[in-house]
Parts: structure tokens; sequence; C-alpha cells
């Protein structure tokens, strides 16, 4: 579960460094800056999730 989470957290890095990528070229890559971004706060809530269900 732990290597989920940081599987996680590391596409969130990914996508937010996509995003700011992106958004000063003035380009899109497969989505608008704004898509990327969105993504990245979605992966980083999923790997809070699982760790709010990780049993101590």
């Amino acid at each position: 579960m732990k290597n989920l989470c940081w599987l996680l957290i590391g596409l969130a890095a990914l996508a937010f460094c996509v995003g700011t990528v992106t958004a000063f070229a003035h380009q899109e890559f497969l989505l608008p800056p704004v898509g990327y971004w969105r993504g990245a706060v979605g992966f980083l809530l999923f790997a809070i999730a699982f760790r709010a269900m990780d049993t101590k």
C-alpha cells in the first residue's frame, strides 16, 4: 500500500510538471494545463485516502 501511495505521489508530481511546462510554453499536450493540475490533485487525494485506510 505504501508503494502505491508513492507511485501516486510520483504521478502527481509528473502531471504537475507537465502542466507547468505546457502552461509556460502556451501549448497543449493531449490536455490543457489545467487538466494536468486537476489530475495531480486527484492523484494526491487518492494517495491520502489510501494512507488513511492503511492499518497500523
